[in-house]
């Protein structure tokens, strides 16, 4: 049995992926795998999280779970603790994934990047949502009938005031959308924003434009526009189905030292967020290389 400890236990997908490691008894079980600790700050929810997800053992520091698991799973819903909690675990080459964001900061997922490459460790994060099962079929159809995919919208929520690291923390499923569908090498952003709504336009240095709409202040599914030569279609993600498919993904990184996004298209939605940042701060467009 592989196990795992999950480290925050303030975020919702801690609950979600303990409970398909160690309580779901249908097709979306994760065979072979155990959450067998976790640890969060507030001891109410943590011992919720625990018993919903028949989790045996809560640590009262992440130190504890040292030698007693086999991969990590950092939730936080902040992404400036994934860097100090995920550390430990990479320097112990023990294998990580990091939820999404990857970090608030681009130094920061540059460090645990280079660390978990450093230690030759199973490393990965990213939003599940590129792995529910349709959105996977969507994307995989638009690339094969597009004829090259030029321009692409995404939409789907965010909170520019977010305590939780303001755009990073919602904004990233949408910008992780884009560069699932329409590919990476984005290199400028122009953003703007008018009463919690925000509008983006990411350039891609050749024929590929994209425009996110990061809406605190509607009501908004996550949705993909893509547009190619050939053909053009729309799709609705089912966030409620994308947990089982995503972790399927980061279960097998952990396992087998495989990681199934570079550390390149690691960097870039992160790069891209922050980015994002510093236009709307700055009023004018900004190269990701900026960052």
């Amino acid at each position: 049995m592989f196990r795992l400890g999950i480290i925050g236990s303030d975020n919702s997908h801690a609950d979600a992926f303990a409970r398909l490691a160690n309580v779901e008894t249908g097709p979306n079980k994760i065979d072979g795998v155990q959450v067998s600790c976790i640890y969060g700050t507030d001891p109410a929810r943590t011992k919720e999280v625990a018993e919903k997800g028949k989790i045996p053992t809560i640590v009262s520091n992440t130190e504890e779970m040292l030698g007693q698991v086999d991969g990590v799973l950092c939730v936080w819903r902040h992404g400036d603790k994934h860097l100090p909690d995920t550390m430990p675990f990479i320097k112990a080459g023990i294998p990580a994934f990091v939820d999404k964001p990857l970090a608030c900061k681009v130094a920061d997922a540059r460090q645990l990047i280079e660390a978990a490459q450093q230690h030759n460790i199973g490393f990965t994060s990213f939003s599940t949502l590129r792995y529910e099962p349709g959105t996977a079929e969507f994307i995989k159809t638009m690339a094969e009938t597009g004829g090259g995919l030029t321009a692409a919208t995404v939409s789907g929520p965010a909170q520019l005031d977010s305590e939780y690291g303001g755009i990073f923390f919602y904004g990233i499923h949408s910008v992780e959308l884009m560069n699932a569908v329409l590919g990476y090498g984005c290199k400028t952003v122009y953003a703007t924003s008018s009463n919690g709504n925000c509008a983006v336009t990411c350039t891609f240095g050749d024929d590929r434009i994209a425009t996110l709409n990061l809406l605190g202040n509607a009501k908004v599914d996550f949705h993909i526009l893509a547009f190619g030569k050939n053909a053009w279609n729309d799709h609705r993600v089912d966030a409620g189905n994308a947990y089982a498919a995503g972790m399927k993904v980061f279960v097998e990184t952990l396992q087998t030292g495989k990681w199934p996004l570079t550390a390149e298209q690691l960097l870039e939605p992160v790069q891209i967020l922050a980015a994002i940042e510093k236009s709307l701060a700055e009023k004018r467009v900004v190269g990701i290389d900026e960052v």
